[in-house]
């Protein structure tokens, strides 16, 4: 007898929830008013991480992908982030559900290593998944 455990995606996950916001980005587009992101910079760089993967360079980390919880600095309330930041730029979206950004960090993830933003050796590419190309990670 075997069990399927369904996952939900994230777009399963915001059609029934609603969508991300994009509270930080290097790109400049967010949905958070723009006097507002010093607060959310602080709030964010300073929330303990749930759950990270991350590749380091000779210097530091070289991309880091962490699922967070923090305080929202307009309302006060709880949420859950999934920033990703890398030496080629950062984006943090967020919602308040922890199921949304956990699933939104799970597709990241794996959304990095089909498509990797920073140049990747042989080792990273061989086909052994989320173990082999990221220095760090809890994702399977």
């Amino acid at each position: 007898m075997s069990t399927l455990l369904y996952m939900p995606t994230v777009t399963d996950l915001t059609a029934t929830c609603g969508p991300l916001r994009t509270v930080l980005s290097s790109a400049g587009t967010v949905d958070t008013p723009p006097e507002a992101a010093e607060a959310y910079r602080t709030e964010i760089q300073d929330a303990p991480a749930l759950r990270r993967s991350v590749i380091f360079s000779e210097t530091g980390p070289a991309l880091l992908i962490r699922l967070l919880t923090y305080r929202d600095p307009a309302t006060g309330d709880r949420r859950f982030a999934v920033e990703k930041w890398s030496v080629g730029g950062y984006q943090t979206v967020d919602h308040a559900a922890h199921i949304v950004c956990d699933a939104e960090y799970e597709r990241q993830v794996h959304d990095e290593i089909a498509a990797p933003t920073l140049p990747a050796t042989k080792r990273r590419l061989t086909a052994g998944g989320p173990a082999t190309f990221y220095d760090a990670t809890d994702v399977l």
